[in-house]
């Protein structure tokens, strides 16, 4: 009988790891291995011993910072985003968290966070905390202190550009499901800010270059004039004397660019006045001043850009000239003009063209030309079914437009058609318990008990299958029992023809 091995055979691993053991035991013991990292972006004196950084943070810290602007153009969000991190990490342990050092890193962080992944609330937290940094080291406004000076204005900057980002979002009404996270952003420290920001505006003039200065001053102005406009509620007084500051400052600056924010200050302008009714003249010449400096721009540089200019400038006054009930000939020459000129770029109807339609649709309505705005409205829906499609929101109200237009003016057949195509696309967009296909489906209610309606169009076949003619509603129902035959037979007064009975009379 063969004898039974006394152990099991090695497998690979374990005989490696018998070799090493005995190796370790003989006397050729080599020291661990040194190496010294000689590239560009680490110090020479950068040690790893054993896998081990040896470098103090601050070289850690510096060669961060260096890689950063290396690799500014190559590296992808998530490596930016990771080597902010780290600076701030290093940042706390090299100068503590109460420092500027520190408060400049959170500055960084919340700018990262803005304008690379659109994360508001997050942004908001780390401007915060290099706020608090302030506040811990009692850093007020001083004459002799550049830096110093210059890092709180652009925190109380961003503090107060973040938060008026929330309150834009909080008051948008074509959200359905907001994110709770930007609701729950406090914004009522925004005038405390903008005061704050003028305090060190004036601390700042005499330690910077006057170009340096009137760009800082112009960001304050424009900040300030997004705080006000944003408010329709009251109207603030100051508003006239930061436009004119706003674009004298402009004017001392003269390029494309700075004509293109002219024109978009006078069109918020505009808004902002005719949202008062004792200041809509005054916003309408703001209008007037937007569409004149468009077109100038347009005749000194062709170009589509100054065209899409042009074409938005004369669409917002002559949707504002329809707000503010000034319905005449004039209003509706600016919105065909404006069609045209948008139809110049593309050479057919694109998404802007479809926005004025809309405006100028809502123009004849108020004039009761129910025809011409029928008539519009109906050559842009393939235009909007290829630009949306049939399920976005664009097309749907359209189709419930043209259908109320209708019925406005007694066409029951073409209206019924209508709201029963946006019936459909309502309950799969919406949902059935939604207001708005509610308030469609009511409709079709009443136009299904138009007889001539019934018969011409809801009695049509479907996909082989032929719907009858939908039953009145009454507010007491009839019993279907014996007696309540008998006593029905008795009645003088016949139930209208199509009724859920008439086949008991006739009998």
């Amino acid at each position: 009988m063969p004898e039974k091995p006394r152990s099991r055979p090695l497998s690979a691993s374990r005989q490696r790891r018998h070799s090493s053991r005995r190796a370790s035991f003989s006397g050729n013991l080599t020291p661990p291995e040194m190496i010294t990292n000689s590239e560009e972006l680490v110090p020479e004196s950068t040690v790893y011993y054993g896998g081990l950084d040896l470098r103090s943070t601050e070289e850690k810290l510096r060669s961060l910072e260096k890689e950063m602007e290396l690799r500014k153009d190559d590296s992808t969000p998530e490596e930016h985003l990771q080597a902010l991190v780290l600076i701030q990490l290093y940042t706390s342990l090299e100068y503590g968290e109460a420092s500027l050092e520190n408060a400049r890193a959170y500055l960084n962080l919340g700018k990262f966070y803005f304008e690379q992944r659109n994360l508001l609330p997050q942004a908001k937290v780390h401007i915060l905390n290099a706020r608090q940094i302030l506040e811990q080291m009692k850093i007020l406004p001083k004459n002799d202190h550049l830096v110093q000076n210059l890092l709180a204005y652009e925190i109380y900057f961003l503090l107060i550009k973040y938060s008026l980002q929330a309150r834009q979002y909080s008051s948008q009404r074509d959200i359905k499901t907001k994110n709770k996270h930007i609701l729950s952003i406090d914004t009522t420290h925004i005038d405390h800010d903008l005061n704050r920001i003028e305090e060190y505006l004036e601390k700042l003039q005499p330690l910077m270059s006057s170009s340096d200065y009137d760009e800082k001053y112009r960001e304050f102005l424009l900040i300030k004039f997004d705080v006000i406009i944003s408010n329709t509620k009251e109207f603030n007084a100051d508003i006239s004397e930061i436009i004119k500051s706003i674009l004298a400052i402009l004017d001392k600056y003269p390029s494309e660019e700075q004509i293109r924010q002219k024109i978009d200050i006078y069109l918020r302008s505009g808004f902002y006045f005719i949202s008062f009714e004792r200041n809509i003249t005054e916003g309408l010449k703001y209008y007037k001043e937007a569409v004149e400096l468009a077109e100038e721009q347009e005749q000194h540089a062709p170009c589509d850009v100054n065209k899409y200019q042009l074409g938005n400038a004369l669409f917002q006054w002559g949707r504002a000239r329809i707000r503010a009930d000034k319905l005449t000939d004039n209003t509706e020459r600016k919105l065909t003009r404006a069609i045209d000129i948008y139809r110049q770029v593309n050479g057919e109807n694109d998404k802007n063209v479809l926005r004025v339609i809309d405006e100028l649709a809502t123009f004849y309505t108020k004039m009761e030309k129910f025809q011409e705005a029928l008539n519009i409205l109906c050559e842009s829906l393939p235009d909007r079914r290829k630009l949306y499609s049939e399920f976005s929101d664009e097309f749907i109200q359209t189709e419930s437009r043209i259908g109320a237009i209708y019925l406005r003016e007694c066409e029951y057949l073409n209206a019924a058609e209508h709201f029963k195509e946006c019936l459909e696309l309502q309950e799969f967009v919406y949902g059935s318990k939604d207001p708005r296909t509610c308030q469609t489906r009511d409709a079709l209610e009443i136009l299904k008990k138009d007889p001539t309606v019934s018969r011409t169009f809801f009695s049509r076949t479907q996909d082989g299958i032929r719907q009858d003619r939908p039953a009145f509603r009454y507010s007491n129902k009839v019993s279907h029992d014996k007696e309540d035959h008998d006593l029905l037979f008795t009645v003088t007064k016949k139930p209208p023809i199509g009724s859920k009975n008439s086949s008991f009379i006739d009998k």
